[in-house]
């Protein structure tokens, strides 16, 4: 291996692992690379796949890595346990949130309603919502002229994912 190649490779090494008796500067690379052998050679990863798509992973510096199906999948690495998040259900509760929206044509309006519309949601559901059926009301003008602006009503009637956190 290259001097500059084993520096780099070993700056790398120090890094990732924080240490710094792994990266000697004595002429002995060889005995240097077997520590560095030794250090990653302990050091593992894990990933594990969930039923909700999500993927969950950790890694150990010292080897220590499980995973495992029970209880929806998890993975642990040095003691430290990481589950995989529930799947997401609509729930059946329905909400209806109602807001009014007011801008230089109609679209606008509408447009800001839905934003509040949204925001609401987002604060009642807070892994998301779903079943949204939406209402438009009127286009109202604001003044006697089309200058002026308009206002309109958007309501929403939805459920909320459950459960809290789910994916």
């Amino acid at each position: 291996m290259h001097d500059s190649t084993f520096r780099s490779t070993c700056l790398a090494m120090l890094i990732l692992f924080g240490g710094l008796t792994a990266c000697g500067t004595t002429d002995g690379a060889e005995a240097t690379q077997a520590s560095l052998v030794a250090d990653t050679a302990n050091a593992c990863q894990v990933s594990y796949d969930c039923a909700s798509g999500a993927v969950i992973q950790c890694s150990s510096g010292s080897g220590v890595c499980n995973s495992g199906n029970d209880a929806g999948g998890w993975v642990e690495c040095d003691g430290a346990r990481t589950s995989c998040p529930a799947a997401c259900t609509c729930g059946t509760t329905r909400f209806t949130a109602t807001r009014t929206g007011r801008g230089s044509g109609c679209g606008v309006a509408a447009s800001s309603a839905r934003s509040s519309i949204l925001a609401a949601m987002a604060l009642q559901c807070p892994s998301g919502s779903c079943n949204a059926v939406e209402t438009l009301g009127e286009c109202i003008p604001l003044g006697p002229n089309r200058t002026d602006g308009f206002r309109m009503t958007v309501s929403d009637t939805y459920s909320c994912k459950e459960p809290v956190g789910c994916i």
